[in-house]
């Protein structure tokens, strides 16, 4: 199964009723789950990552009111897979804090079955911020990075 496969895959089950897909072909097993209300949240710790990066906010930053009308986009993941801010262990990152992205700049690499899929901005602006750790998993659709559209 490729990449574009995948992605068709996950809009046709992100647009149905279908709460949770489950495939398994060749060995390789891809699990797909809607979050929702009314389901029980995997982990605690995990819904607690967010409201730990707004509590930890310097005291000068900018309050959400004022980000809403900086019109800040936020990038989300386009696939599942481990998320990684540089193209080696040793390298420099993609991008950092303050960063100027155009359309079609590469943000990240998500890894996804061994593939290693480099992340395209969609939008022209500045890095705001990141909101995932070099390393750490991701879902589809999870925001990844705030950009302050120019």
């Amino acid at each position: 199964m490729n990449i574009k496969e995948i992605k068709d895959l996950l809009q046709l089950i992100e647009s149905s009723n279908i709460e949770e897909f489950e495939l398994e072909r060749s060995g390789v097993r891809l699990r797909i789950r809607k979050s929702s209300q009314h389901l029980s949240p995997p982990h605690a710790s995990e819904r607690q990552k967010p409201a730990l990066a707004l509590a930890t906010q310097a005291p000068g930053a900018a309050t959400p009111e004022t980000e809403k009308k900086e019109e800040l986009h936020t990038f989300r993941a386009p696939l599942v897979g481990t998320f990684y801010l540089t193209p080696k262990p040793d390298a420099e990152p993609f991008v950092r804090i303050s960063d100027q992205v155009k359309k079609g700049s590469v943000l990240c690499i998500i890894e996804a079955m061994k593939l290693f899929n480099q992340i395209e901005s969609d939008v022209d602006g500045e890095i705001v911020r990141i909101l995932v750790e070099n390393g750490q998993p991701v879902e589809y659709g999870e925001p990844l990075f705030e950009i302050r559209i120019k």
